[in-house]
């Protein structure tokens, strides 16, 4: 005879077991269906119940948060067994996506705006995750990210700290610098983004990396548009010191303009992008001019450089950097 808990939910089949708990596809035997018809949800057990505060976090975020990209709480008993439902995401994770393959650029950069807008709601209610990571971002069928596992989570309303002083507080590859080995007790958004710039970096080069150490996005893959998301995302969410940070919410405006960017194919000062013109042919540098520019109360000289395409001889005048 299948189990079930709570008198409701009836195992399908297993999902996953870790450490901590069982995790297990579920059926609602209360849910009035059409014949044929069958609705699956997940069940997590608690298997570890010195992990039983962690545990409660979850369920109290879930149930706090009403949004279509947090997992939501359906049901749960903190008796034993401890358990709790959500719903089944059938997109996977985020992690698996990547294994089939590194993710385009543009279809990174909206997963990455959405879950910046995930995170900007949750802080907006007062809950900070902590513990972003590929694992813990699925898609639902439509193909939208959806948070999960707000075990770590922080309650800016309650001062919560579930960790003691010295121990680790995430992953070693995604959580802030300032987090780890419970080094500060100041929690704020910054925490957030810096796990999600990571998060981008992955979705980018199927690559886990630890700290800062990484290298320019355009020297690993070869991708001139790349520079943008290292210089204008990257280095505003993946940098050790929180004040340098860009929160969540913060980032989303540079993410709409590196969107766009990268869609005109606009690489100022990098040869070989595409013509703005015709879209086929590449820029190659023409020549640097100086010219005089009467701006309001100021004349000055401005450097520009020229960039003619290959193909249909347009010309795009772009004015250098700092000069």
């Amino acid at each position: 005879m299948a189990r079930t808990f709570g008198n409701r939910w009836q195992v399908r089949e297993d999902l996953d077991s870790g450490g901590q708990a069982h995790v297990y596809i579920v059926q609602d035997l209360q849910e009035e269906l059409k014949e044929g018809e069958r609705n699956l949800y997940v069940l997590k057990r608690l298997k570890n119940h010195a992990r039983l505060k962690r545990f409660e976090n979850e369920i109290v975020a879930g149930k706090k948060l009403d949004h279509p990209g947090i997992a939501p709480i359906l049901d749960y008993s903190l008796s034993e067994p401890a358990y709790y439902v959500t719903n089944y995401y059938r997109g996977g994770t985020l992690t698996e996506r990547v294994e089939r393959g590194v993710i385009s650029p543009l279809d990174a950069l909206a997963v990455f705006m959405e879950l910046c807008e995930i995170a900007h709601y949750a802080h907006s209610c007062g809950v900070y995750h902590r513990d972003l990571k590929p694992d813990n971002i699925v898609f639902d069928e439509d193909g939208d990210p959806v948070m999960i596992d707000f075990g770590l989570c922080y309650f800016a309303d309650e001062g919560n700290r579930l960790t003691e002083t010295m121990e680790q507080v995430g992953s070693r590859f995604y959580m802030a610098p300032e987090m780890e080995a419970g080094r500060s007790t100041v929690v704020t958004a910054t925490i957030d983004s810096y796990s999600l710039g990571k998060v981008l970096y992955f979705m980018l080069t199927g690559r886990h990396v630890a700290r800062e150490d990484f290298t320019n996005l355009v020297a690993i893959m070869g991708e001139p548009q790349l520079g943008y998301v290292s210089e204008r995302i990257l280095a505003q969410s993946v940098v050790e010191d929180p004040a340098r940070r860009l929160a969540p919410g913060q980032l989303v405006p540079v993410i709409a303009t590196v969107q766009r960017l990268i869609r005109e194919h606009y690489y100022p000062g990098i040869e070989g992008s595409l013509c703005r013109f015709c879209g086929e042919g590449t820029y190659g540098r023409a020549k640097e001019t100086i010219m005089r520019l009467d701006e309001p109360g100021v004349e000055h000289s401005v450097t520009f450089d020229a960039y003619i395409c290959e193909r249909c001889r347009n010309v795009e005048w772009f004015r250098r950097e700092g000069r």
